[in-house]
């Protein structure tokens, strides 16, 4: 009789086991698996809502003459032509009797199909307005991955008005679904909506070719009143350079293209980024800075103004990638938007160190942000992807002030780990307000802290406060900071754990 009870009372243990397991697996695991195409044909159709309809094109580019005090060497003169498919052979030889002389490789007259093109030193690539380069359609053309690399050199300048287009749709994947154009009946909570964004996402096909523009350990660098368009991954990477100037530039991408990031200051130091508007899929201006990009040293004085980003993912964002130090960053007077497509976009403003790095020293400022589901979102954890630096990180001297963000989701984000304490953040000015509809209640007594894994504002889904969730944080202040939630929300505004020196006026 006894063993019978025991057996019952184990039977019972190990179903409410098997049911704990089981609810537990269901509660973490439906929420970390993401929707992918991975398998397919190349998609090249081009749907309404893909690119940005509203570009203001002509505040940023503008039709100007040649310069004339260096030697010009026009692509036409070695042979290319608007008719044919194929003129790598004769720009690249504009490209090197540039660099052998210092002069302007002058592009005009159409757009120029071509493979992976090498500029070299004391080099301005002219390409007029209304003219572009654009990417072959044939993958073994685009060997270097990319459609144009600068390695190693100094004064380079890209200027005249005019494109490099990447042809991004021809390198990938068939979306699941259409973009959407109207907003959702119902809201969604943040963890559906990244899995609706990732329905519409073309992922890369088995062609794809990188890059769009590689600019690696250049020095001197000048990129104004010039366009990228319909890059295929990332779309302008300035890698291990110290000297750059952006102004006037646009980036207009294919928003459902996977990974395409729009400017990614890698490694870089001495950057200024003004006056830009960049419309593309994956984080618009990202900080990057990783032994996994070939990078080993400190990047410091990064600043971007006057900028307009619109992206499904991050505005602005310093990581993921973060193994070295990332210091004396300015971002101000800028407008972060997603407004014309849905479910909108991840977030206005990401700063994180998740491999090691020490960031410091960060002030964002001057911002108007719309369709963004997390305002700010800072975080530092230990993914630690290189391998080398352990419990390393850290995020300390942070301010961001002067914000103005409508139609958010879920609350302001500072999450360190037990092991990892975000130092020094000031939140000053505020004023955020909710997306209309019915609040949504997905809140959970147990956020997991996501301490060695990909960080981001999404994964910890909707949250139990509606303006600040803080946790494993030090010295947090706020001065005039609102949040406007839902009328039917039954969050608390402000949720903290193991904050230390958290003030509010």
């Amino acid at each position: 009789m006894r063993n019978k009870k025991l057996f019952k009372v184990g039977a019972a243990v190990l179903c409410l086991c098997l049911t704990a397991g089981g609810t537990a697996g269901w509660y973490f695991g439906s929420y970390t698996k993401d929707f992918k195409i991975t398998k397919g044909e190349v998609f090249s159709e081009v749907y309404k809502g893909d690119f940005y309809e509203n570009l203001p094109y002509d505040t940023y580019l503008h039709a100007v003459p040649a310069p004339t005090e260096q030697k010009i060497f026009d692509i036409r003169d070695y042979g290319a032509s608007a008719d044919l498919a194929d003129n790598r052979n004769a720009i690249q030889t504009a490209l090197d009797k540039a660099a052998e002389n210092g002069g302007v490789v002058f592009v005009s007259g159409g757009r120029y199909v071509t493979g992976s093109l090498k500029m070299g030193g004391n080099t301005t690539l002219f390409i007029e307005k209304d003219a572009a380069l654009v990417a072959s359609h044939t993958q073994s053309d685009m060997d270097f991955g990319c459609l144009l690399l600068c390695e190693d050199a100094e004064n380079i300048t890209l200027t005249g008005g005019g494109a490099i287009c990447g042809e991004g749709n021809f390198y990938s994947l068939a979306p699941k679904y259409e973009p959407k154009t109207e907003p959702f009946e119902d809201t969604l909570g943040v963890w559906e909506m990244r899995q609706e964004y990732r329905k519409r996402v073309r992922f890369a096909a088995e062609n794809k070719y990188g890059n769009l523009v590689r600019l690696v350990r250049c020095k001197n660098v000048t990129v104004e009143n010039f366009m990228l368009q319909n890059s295929a991954a990332w779309t302008l990477e300035l890698n291990g350079c110290d000297g750059v100037r952006i102004q006037d530039f646009i980036i207009d991408n294919n928003r459902h293209v996977a990974n395409t990031d729009g400017i990614d200051v890698a490694g870089s130091s001495d950057v200024e980024i003004t006056h830009c508007f960049v419309s593309t899929g994956d984080d618009g201006i990202v900080l990057k800075n990783s032994k996994s990009l070939g990078l080993q040293t400190a990047m410091e004085n990064i600043t971007v103004r006057d900028c307009k980003v619109t992206s499904c993912t991050n505005a602005f964002k310093i990581g993921t990638e973060t193994s070295f130090d990332v210091q004396n960053v300015l971002v101000e007077n800028c407008e972060f938007f997603l407004d014309d497509i849905y479910p909108g976009g991840v977030s206005g403003i990401s700063l994180e160190s998740a491999d090691g790095a020490k960031v410091q020293n960060v002030t964002v400022r001057n911002i108007q942000m719309r369709g963004e589901a997390c305002p700010l979102f800072v975080s530092l954890n230990n993914r630690n992807r290189d391998k080398d630096f352990d419990g390393a990180g850290s995020l300390e001297n942070i301010t961001v002030e002067n914000v103005i963000a409508e139609d958010a989701e879920i609350p302001v984000i500072i999450t360190g780990t037990k092991d990892l304490t975000v130092r020094n953040v000031t939140l000053r000015n505020f004023d955020v307000r909710y997306a209309a509809g019915k609040d949504y209640y997905d809140y959970r007594p147990f956020v997991p802290a996501y301490d060695d894994t990909y960080p981001e504002c999404n994964r910890m889904r909707n949250l139990n406060a509606y303006g600040l969730f803080a946790r494993h944080a030090e010295n947090v202040q706020l001065e005039s900071f609102m949040v406007t939630p839902r009328e039917d929300t039954k969050r608390q505004e402000i949720s903290l754990k193991d904050v230390a020196d958290f003030n509010r006026k």
